[in-house]
């Protein structure tokens, strides 16, 4: 059984590790996230940075949290009650709702597969629209590619709502979730 992945700055090898999903209390991400790199988790916040303008002109770059009491933790399964000890914080780990529960009855903790975190970490740093999460039924019309913009190369859904144009990526987070990021018709071709 290979290594799958080293902490960043720990140097401490990992087997089998995921991304898990820890529940905090809104407001807290950014100074949780901060204490757990600190102590050698890898840890990502879905946030983007923003620009906010004052009443008295002053303008001030801020970091805006889009999915609000979440933190994804990328460790071993048996790591998440040593963090939830020490870090009260942490109220608890996601469970997998949609998954069978154990011979106790008990449901697996949920984790979202590497390739989707790889895909919603592209699309909140290089998009340059707004991004929205959403949980709602979501019927693909096509797979494409985008061929031009910051994001050129990715691959996602094209769909269409009113007048605006999205490319949706899905993201399982004990249930299904969709991440939309507004993009011209233009900007994309289908694959």
């Amino acid at each position: 059984m290979g290594l799958n992945v080293l902490h960043k700055g720990s140097g401490v090898a990992v087997r089998n590790a995921k991304w898990y999903i820890a529940e905090c209390k809104p407001t807290r991400e950014l100074s949780i996230r901060a204490c757990l790199q600190k102590a050698g988790y890898e840890v990502y916040v879905a946030s983007r940075k923003e620009t906010h303008i004052y009443k008295s002109r002053n303008r001030r770059e801020v970091e805006r949290v889009l999915l609000s009491g979440r933190i994804f933790v990328r460790t071993e399964e048996r790591k998440l009650m040593d963090i939830l000890l020490a870090y009260s914080s942490v109220w608890r780990f996601q469970k997998n709702r949609a998954a069978k529960p154990n011979a106790n009855g008990i449901l697996p903790y949920a984790f979202v597969p590497e390739d989707q975190m790889q895909q919603l970490q592209f699309v909140l740093k290089e998009s340059t629209t707004p991004v929205i999460f959403s949980v709602e039924d979501f019927h693909p019309n096509q797979e494409v590619q985008i061929i031009r913009g910051p994001m050129a190369g990715f691959r996602g859904w094209f769909t269409k709502k009113g007048h605006t144009a999205y490319i949706v990526i899905r993201v399982e987070m004990g249930q299904t979730n969709y991440v939309f990021s507004e993009i011209l018709a233009e900007d994309v071709q289908p694959v």
